[in-house]
């Protein structure tokens, strides 16, 4: 009798720390769900975005393509001078410093 009921003390505190165990899991895999569905709404509304023709028209204009009929207009400032410096002549302005 006295060993049937160590046997079961024993199994019922194995059968708790599988239960703690699985609770910490399921908490864990919650937590995760959360971040999956959010990041799921994120990405949906970015597909919704992807389908509107002005999406597409600003990534287009970001890459630098133009409407037809639309010219390109680049606005430069006076007295703005290219730098076409050697690798020499930046050594030798260097030195000469």
């Amino acid at each position: 009798m006295t060993f049937l009921t160590i046997f079961l003390l024993i199994s019922n505190l194995k059968i708790e720390a599988k239960r703690k165990e699985l609770k910490k899991e399921i908490e864990s895999f919650k937590e995760k769900l959360q971040i999956l569905e959010k990041r799921n709404e994120d990405l949906k509304k970015t597909i919704s975005k992807a389908k509107s023709q002005s999406y597409w028209e600003e990534k287009a204009r970001e890459e630098g393509y133009l409407k037809e009929g639309e010219e390109a207009i680049v606005i430069k400032r006076i007295g703005e001078k290219e730098k076409t410096e050697t690798i020499w002549q930046r050594i030798i302005n260097f030195f000469q410093k």
